[in-house]
């Protein structure tokens, strides 16, 4: 195995662990929505918080679910022509639009959220999306991380399809 394939790999690892265990955000969420259908309809007495809780384990799970459907490529990706090419040219467009546009992107995204993310901590900002107000800035810290989960793993994709484009294939875990 070679030293960008423990890489890649470690990276692959990571999104894997991490989905294992954001997953249960998904029942964690239904649960909270459930209860608070039953309390509006069945109890005509609605809950001040659930809106509030089900956006922010909502995001929670969106941002870092990216990297995972990143390593298993299940971003919507329109390929009219692109499933025509050869596996080494559709490489070397991938490299090319990561190159150009995931990098700059998401990077960008980082650097954007780093002084959101200490101001939200330095005002202990609180949502103003419903009147309970709870604090939002423990939320806002998982979005920089997210955003770097899927940097991560798409530089680990990145390494995959340069390798192919050079036409040296290395292991891919799907």
């Amino acid at each position: 195995m070679t030293f960008l394939d423990k890489i890649t790999t470690f990276i692959d690892g990571i999104s894997e662990v991490t989905a294992s265990v954001i997953i249960y955000l998904v029942v964690v969420l239904t649960a909270v929505l459930g209860y608070e259908i039953l309390a509006r309809y069945a109890f005509n007495n609605p809950t001040k918080w659930a809106f509030d809780v089900s956006y922010m384990l909502g995001g929670t799970f969106f941002l870092f679910g990216e990297a995972y459907a990143l390593k298993y490529q299940r971003h919507v990706r329109i390929d009219i022509f692109y499933c025509r090419f050869s596996p080494r040219m559709r490489a070397s467009i991938d490299v090319v639009f990561y190159l150009l546009f995931f990098f700059p992107l998401w990077i960008g995204m980082l650097i954007y959220l780093y002084p959101y993310v200490l101001f939200s901590w330095s005002v202990q900002e609180r949502s103003m999306q419903s009147y309970w107000q709870p604090l939002i800035y423990p939320f806002k810290t998982l979005m920089p991380i997210g955003v770097f989960l899927l940097v991560l793993q798409g530089a680990a994709d990145f390494i995959r399809r340069l390798m192919t484009a050079l036409g040296k294939d290395i292991a891919h875990e799907s």
